[in-house]
């Protein structure tokens, strides 16, 4: 093989190597055109509220309360999607929690929090933190939870906690969830 016949093999294979690289690459920034990625960065975030409440009688001995949320902010996910993107979560195609900010209100100080998504502690559990002693109102516990299922089913409305309390007393907790959604076809 001449030296001219491996110049124009080779030349011929980059210009092959070349097309099928673009090809490729604009399937891929075409498929990516209809895909955004919700987060913290958002002018109407991907957030959502959640308030604890419960009275010293609800303790048990051991000094532990369990408890469904109430939604506490404006905006639940589906106000996010539709004010953000006009989509519904069905057309989510990923979400995860990215963090949950743990916060008492007030109350007694607490020892520990454990929270899951949904109405049991069958659901996804979000966040488990410990309180320092020191008398911290806030914790954040930062574990990257994928929730595709419970955001597409709605269990994303109701958060399930269980806390653990240094004393007996009314008090309430605010737990702050913040998801990370992709939704397709926008």
């Amino acid at each position: 093989m001449t030296v001219a016949e491996r110049t124009l093999r080779r030349g011929s294979l980059l210009i092959v190597l070349l097309a099928a690289s673009v090809a490729w690459t604009s399937c891929d920034l075409a498929s990516a055109s209809n895909t955004a990625i919700l987060n913290a960065g958002f002018d109407i975030p991907p957030t959502v509220r959640h308030r604890f409440e419960y009275a010293e009688g609800e303790i048990s001995e051991a000094g532990q309360v369990e408890m469904l949320s109430t939604i506490a902010s404006a905006r639940d996910l589906d106000d996010v999607l539709s004010e953000n993107l006009g989509a519904s979560r069905s057309d989510v195609v990923d979400a995860r929690i990215d963090s949950v900010q743990i916060k008492r209100i007030n109350g007694p100080s607490l020892k520990s929090a454990t929270l899951f998504l949904g109405t049991s502690d069958g659901g996804a559990r979000v966040a488990s933190v410990e309180f320092s002693s020191d008398g911290a109102s806030f914790v954040v516990d930062d574990t990257s939870t994928p929730v595709l299922e419970a955001v597409r089913n709605d269990e994303a409305r109701t958060l399930y906690g269980r806390f653990e309390l240094e004393s007996a007393g009314d008090g309430a907790v605010r737990a702050t969830v913040y998801y990370r959604l992709e939704v397709e076809g926008v």
